[in-house]
């Protein structure tokens, strides 16, 4: 039988000393209970520092060892990192392949390293709608660094804007026509824009197209956007990308976001309880039965469900 984590002053300072039995406890407990999620955001939003830093991007765009290489340098330097890696889940199961674990064993007995997968439970968006609390836990921990990696990233999957305070979209030469990729939603996710693979033909052609991007960027915002060319295999570039995340960190729209963040996350935690308290026993009740009853017999069409729904409302 699987022990309740109990938000108590012995809870606090396990979190507090990272210990990562109760760190991975309290997450899990996160994803398995609306309620226990609340009750925990009761707790952790008095630390409020800004850093955590998305890594975001195109599948096969190397982010994994890339990421792999940040937590070296992070490291070296005396920082504590944590890790929310998010894997596709599984539509039979809900559960992921947890890959990005196994390109992180470098780190793997550093117990200033910690590193968790996370499901994306089915969510569009290259996160999971736990993501952003996850990162809060881990802030409220103590840990200087903190990394989100999504997975792969299509036009439309800009979730990270509401989970990390700065990120950087990673970018690999040769991906065909550049300006299929520059999209302006999926560019805005992008603080830093990171050249991966950077031994490959084509890097500066792309170069060239992320950097007129940058200009036209800061032109509209006021706002710097670095181009830096990595290879996360040799760990070349490393060292600036890490500088030009550390800038964004200290930039004014680190700060900015942080207010859109905490909206977003309220505006979940609100939707949670309609859905648990209101949908959930509407859907699964006599009145819910009824309609999906006579939808399936072809006496009621989908938009009736909201009818169905306000009746029995108004009825109580």
């Amino acid at each position: 039988m699987r022990r309740p984590v109990v938000l108590d002053d012995a809870w606090q300072t396990a979190i507090r000393a990272r210990d990562a039995a109760t760190l991975a406890r309290t997450i899990t407990a996160i994803e398995r209970s609306p309620d226990f999620l609340l009750s925990l955001s009761r707790r952790i939003f008095s630390v409020q520092p800004v850093n955590s830093i998305g890594i975001t991007g195109v599948p096969g765009a190397g982010k994994s060892t890339l990421l792999n290489q940040l937590i070296r340098h992070y490291r070296q330097s005396g920082n504590s990192v944590a890790v929310l890696a998010v894997d596709p889940s599984s539509l039979q199961t809900g559960g992921a392949v947890l890959g990005d674990r196994l390109r992180m064993q470098d780190h793997a007995l550093d117990d200033g390293v910690f590193v968790r997968s996370l499901s994306t439970k089915g969510q569009l968006g290259g996160v999971s709608e736990t993501t952003f609390v996850t990162s809060q836990l881990l802030k409220f921990a103590g840990f200087d660094r903190i990394f989100i990696e999504t997975v792969g990233i299509g036009q439309n999957e800009l979730d990270i804007v509401r989970v990390a305070d700065v990120s950087t979209l990673v970018f690999i030469p040769g991906g065909g026509d550049y300006v299929q990729g520059i999209k302006s939603g999926v560019m805005e996710v992008g603080d830093v824009f990171t050249i991966n693979k950077c031994d490959v033909d084509g890097v500066r052609a792309l170069e060239k197209v992320l950097q007129l991007e940058a200009h036209d960027r800061e032109n509209k915002t006021g706002f710097a956007t670095a181009v830096c060319r990595t290879n996360a295999v040799s760990g070349e570039g490393v060292e600036v990308l890490v500088q030009a995340l550390e800038a964004a960190l200290d930039a004014p729209q680190a700060q900015a976001r942080r207010s859109l963040q905490l909206r977003a996350f309220s505006e979940l935690l609100l939707n949670i309880e309609l859905r648990q308290n209101w949908l959930v026993p509407f859907v699964q009740g006599t009145s819910g039965t009824a309609f999906f009853k006579a939808l399936m017999q072809g006496e009621a069409q989908p938009a009736d469900i909201v009818d169905a729904f306000r009746r029995q409302h108004h009825d109580n």
